[in-house]
């Protein structure tokens, strides 16, 4: 059944091949043509490469001309399934075009509604491979920007709902990847804003039972039960505060305090070589 869909759209869009560049710039992806020119294009995209799904690249030898022909075949994601159907409707008889580097890559026919999503990009020439690199690379790039949207929609929730007393722990064991800006193979946030929400939670927490003696912070807590929070958040915490007197002692930090009364440290100007 998904075959038979995926040509069926394919079938549809009759693809061609249209080149030139188009003006002003235009984001990656579908738009209206409307008029007769390559270059008139709506001003706004059907949809961009960002609302893209997936994709897969097809390849086959045309017998008219003997070059390879690419084919990216592909689906808007479920959020614009209804803008992409119906446009395709009010396109049908009409052409519509892809735009890929300020380029029209192609300008097919839209002969139906298309209700699933699905589209395809036809064209000859070795830049379909790049081109089809590229949409990946939009595609994989929009699904971390929502991923971090929503880690950090999530952590912002999560603060406002802990309590002065609420127990406080990582969703893994305290590190300094755990509270990385994202994880450095995937760019995926994963559990670091969640993270990240509980660690300067718990250090506010810790803050309050700092004291000053000799001009080095001197931390009155034996264990995080004492402030209830997890044992290895607060080891992290406690050495995070040695980390603090070591730059004091090197002239790069001093200690104030602040408005609330509690301890805190604050980089001491430098003086520049002339």
């Amino acid at each position: 059944m998904r075959t038979f869909t995926v040509l069926l759209v394919t079938a549809s869009l009759a693809l061609t091949s249209l080149g030139g560049s188009s003006e002003p710039y235009r984001p990656n992806g579908w738009y209206y043509i409307t008029s007769g020119t390559q270059d008139s294009l709506s001003a706004d995209p059907i949809v961009t490469t960002k609302d893209f799904a997936s994709i897969s690249l097809d390849s086959f030898l045309s017998e008219r001309t003997g070059e390879m022909v690419y084919q990216i075949a592909g689906r808007v994601n479920d959020q614009s399934i209804e803008i992409w159907a119906d446009a395709t409707e009010q396109s049908i008889g009409k052409h519509i075009g892809f735009v890929c580097n300020n380029k029209v890559v192609c300008n097919p026919l839209v002969n139906a509604r298309i209700p699933n999503g699905y589209f395809a990009i036809s064209g000859e020439g070795p830049e379909f491979k790049a081109m089809y690199r590229q949409i990946q690379e939009d595609i994989k790039n929009e699904e971390i920007a929502s991923e971090h949207k929503k880690a950090w929609e999530e952590a912002r929730k999560l603060r406002a709902s802990i309590t002065d007393t609420a127990f406080l722990k990582t969703k893994r064991p305290m590190s300094d990847d755990a509270i990385g800006p994202y994880n450095y193979h995937t760019g995926l946030n994963e559990d670091r804003a969640y993270n990240q929400t509980v660690y300067t939670i718990a250090i506010d927490r810790a803050k309050k039972f700092l004291s000053v003696k000799n001009d080095q912070l001197v931390l009155n807590l034996k264990s995080g039960a004492e402030i209830n929070i997890a044992e290895d958040l607060f080891q992290y915490i406690a050495g995070l505060f040695d980390d603090w007197n070591k730059w004091v002692e090197e002239g790069k930090f001093k200690i104030i305090q602040t408005k609330e009364g509690y301890y805190d440290i604050e980089p001491t100007p430098q003086k520049r070589n002339n």
